[in-house]
Parts: structure tokens; sequence; C-alpha cells
């Protein structure tokens, strides 16, 4: 079980939240989003050319729902879901799916959660069993509280020292300060060890529920089939005919900021970080392409500039991860302290190239084909067809495979300039550095 900040497929899902592709698309069979009378909706897509099925059910609460005090409570509960039931102990969970062929996982994030199984057709009615028991009959006895507490303590000693889920915690914090996505999705040390077991078992019983909650079914399976094992085994699943308020937008920062930290690192680390627009935003295509065009991949021009033509760096790119009302986008390079200046110049002199200079029209058609190949190479996976389409239910209206990239095509220079324009103002950027401690590699050569 990880936390969103751990499982990162790769880099935010970069290829799968984009899109999912066109080829193949005519062995598709799209069975429809269809709703139980108690709230629960179900999109099963049939993906006959394969043999496995992907089965993921979401509900929609995270820790962007979390008050401070109970931070990482999102994140509690997703693992005490794995810990047993009353018909399961935790050893059984994991033998059923074993035995299914199957593979289980979750993963908890700013918006959601999701159970996630992999498995073979043949064994889909078991797999929606264990789901339906794991989201609505957890125990969470006081013995599994305490000893999970302490699993999730050590995930968050690990987060503190491990480079990318650090630098995320402190990009999301920077960004999105005075709102509940600033929070870590694991929680902190003092969130998480004050967290009681009548707050898991209160917030487990308000947030799974059906009408917060929905499945999606992708791979060698009958839509018809699909559908009515979800009737079987969700429909007794009782609503709370509860209304959600949902989350506070965050506030638009107007004046640049730096953020720098010391940490025992062996090199600096410079990001440079702002916020975007959510998945459904009309900008979003042409904003995929200035991702792809300043770091996304050996072709772009940050990975060029800094790696291949100046050797200031190893590690060079950039994320976007569009959430349902914004987004956050980052450019990140690790390198020697010394070149922290060159690196950071060649970052801002990247993105005003961006927006003051219409991209030519073969860079331009390059980058839509890197897109699409990428797009198309994940159809090929049941597991990530299924993360983009219940991420895309989760914003709102589901956005089929071919509808973005007929829009990715649609877009234009004079576009990409002026979403460029739009997000990409320097009141807008956060130039965050982690640097190592000063004498730090001196003293690490007199140890080891």
């Amino acid at each position: 079980m990880k936390s969103y900040l751990f499982h990162q497929r790769p880099l935010f899902l970069f290829c799968a939240l984009l899109g999912l592709g066109l080829a193949g698309a005519s062995a598709w069979a799209d069975g429809g989003v269809r709703g139980l009378p108690n709230g629960l909706k179900a999109l099963v897509w049939e993906n006959p050319g394969t043999t496995s099925v992907a089965v993921d059910l979401w509900v929609r609460v995270g820790s962007r729902a979390e008050p401070a005090p109970l931070n990482g409570i999102s994140h509690f509960v997703e693992h005490l879901l794995f810990k047993g039931t009353a018909r399961r102990s935790a050893q059984d969970i994991s033998r059923e799916i074993a035995s299914g062929g199957g593979s289980i996982n979750a993963y908890t994030h700013w918006e959601y959660t999701q159970i996630h199984l992999s498995l073979l057709p043949t064994h889909l009615d078991m797999g929606l069993d264990i789901l339906a028991d794991m989201t609505r009959n957890s125990v969470m006895t006081a013995e599994m509280v305490e000893k999970e507490r302490k699993v999730l303590l050590e995930e968050i000693s690990l987060a503190n020292i491990y480079p990318p889920s650090y630098v995320l915690n402190l990009v999301a914090k920077t960004l999105f300060s005075q709102n509940p996505l600033a929070l870590p999705i694991s929680g902190t040390k003092d969130s998480v060890q004050n967290i009681r077991r009548e707050d898991l078992l209160n917030f487990y019983k308000v947030n799974y529920v059906p009408e917060r909650a929905f499945i999606t079914i992708v791979g060698n399976v009958s839509s018809a089939k699909a559908h009515a094992a979800v009737q079987t085994h969700f429909s007794s699943w009782a609503p709370r005919n509860e209304s959600f308020s949902p989350s506070p937008p965050p506030r638009r920062q107007n004046r640049f900021q730096e953020v720098g930290e010391r940490k025992f690192l062996d090199q600096a680390i410079v990001v440079l970080a702002l916020q975007a627009m959510g998945r459904h935003d009309l900008d979003r295509p042409a904003f995929e392409i200035i991702n792809a065009v300043l770091g996304a991949g050996a072709h772009s021009r940050l990975y060029q500039e800094i790696r291949e033509k100046k050797a200031l760096a190893y590690l060079v790119g950039s994320l976007y991860h569009p959430l349902v009302d914004t987004g956050l986008w980052a450019t990140y390079a690790g390198t020697n302290p010394k070149n922290i200046g060159a690196v950071r110049s060649i970052m801002f002199e990247q993105i005003r190239r961006v927006r003051e200079e219409p991209l030519a029209a073969r860079e331009l058609a390059d980058i839509k084909n890197y897109i699409r190949g990428r797009i198309l190479i994940q159809t090929e996976n049941n597991s990530r067809l299924s993360d983009f389409l219940g991420v895309s239910l989760l914003s709102g209206d589901l956005e089929h495979p071919r509808e973005f990239l007929t829009k990715l095509d649609e877009v234009g220079a004079a576009e990409v300039m002026r979403v460029a324009r739009t997000y990409l103002r320097e009141d807008q950027w956060n130039l965050i550095l982690l640097k190592p401690y000063p004498g730090l590699a001196f003293f690490r050569d007199l140890l080891f």
C-alpha cells in the first residue's frame, strides 16, 4: 500500500493522466457508465485483445479533504483496509488474490483513494467480492491500528530522507500554502501519532459510501457480465445520502518566491514550480505541449541544454500533474551546488523562450508525435487505461482518448505561446533550492 508520493508511475502518471491512445480504439468497446440505485457508478471498458482485467475502486476522498489535525487519515484508512474484515483476515485477502493469479494494491492521493486489482478475467467475481468486503466491512481493531501506525511513521521517516518524495511535499507546500493541498498525503509524525481509532472508524463510515465511490473495469471482459457482477456485490451497500462540500481552491500567488532548505544530500536540487490548470481546462492540451517541450524526455529543451550541452546534471526533467480545479507543474535538476546559478539561469531562459518565441512547425509536430506515441504505448496496459478513465471521471465528464488527441492536434503555435504567457508568468514562479549542508562531502569522505 502506497501513498501517491511513493507510487510514481513514472513521474505522476504522466502518460496515463495525459490521455490514453487512439491505436486499437476500434477493438475497444465502451460499456458505458451505469449507476446503481445506491449512487455507486461503474464504468466497464472492454479490451478483448488482452488477457487480463484491471479493476479499480475509487473513493472521492484524499488528503485534500482532511483537517490539519487529522492529516494523513485517508492514507491511514487505506492501509487498514488490507488488515482484515469481518469475513477475511489480511492473509485471506492476499491468498485469495494470489490464487487468482492477481495482485492488489492501493494508492492515496490528494483527491482520491484508489484500490487496484489486476487479475485474470475468470476471477473477476472473486475480485469484486473482495473489494466490496474491504470497503464495507473493515474491522480496524485497536491492535491493527497501533501496528499500522508504526508502519506509517516509518514511511513518513523515509519520505523525509527520500529526495523525490521530500521535494514533492515541499513543492506542494510552497504552491498551495494556506490550503489543504499543502499538507503531505501521508501526514506528519505528529498528526499520525495523534489519530485515534474512533477518528479512523468515523472517517471510514462517512467517506466509504457508494455515492462517493465508483468502479472502473478494463480488460478482456463482457460489459454485461461485469455490470451484473458489480450489481451482485455492491447493490446492498447502503448510502448515507449526505451532501459533500468541495474543497476550497488554492489562492493564486502574485509575486516571485524563493524557498531554500538544507538537507543531507550529495547534490543540490533546483526546482522551478508554479500552479497550472485542472484536468478538463480548455488550455490543458496546449500546456501538455509546453511541458513536453521544456522537460518531458531527452528531446526536451532543458534536458538538451542542462545535460547534453553543459553537462551540469544527470537528472533533468519536468512534471505536470492536473487536479480537479488546479494543477502542479515543476521543472527540476540535480546538480553540484556550484552549478546552481547556471542551472537556474537556463531554466529561466528556456521558460521565457516558450513565452516569447512561437514554436517552429517542425518542433511542434515532433512534440505532438512524441506525446501521441507515449499515449499509444499506454493503451497496451489495462491498469494504465483504468487509471486514465478513473482519474477523468473524478474530474467530471469522461474524456475518451480520441477526444483528447483531437484537441491536441488542433493546438497551434500561437495557442501554445498564449497559454505560456498566461501560466508561465514570473510572478507565478517559485524557485525551490535544496542544498547539501556545508562540509557534508568532507565528513562523508572521512567516515566512508
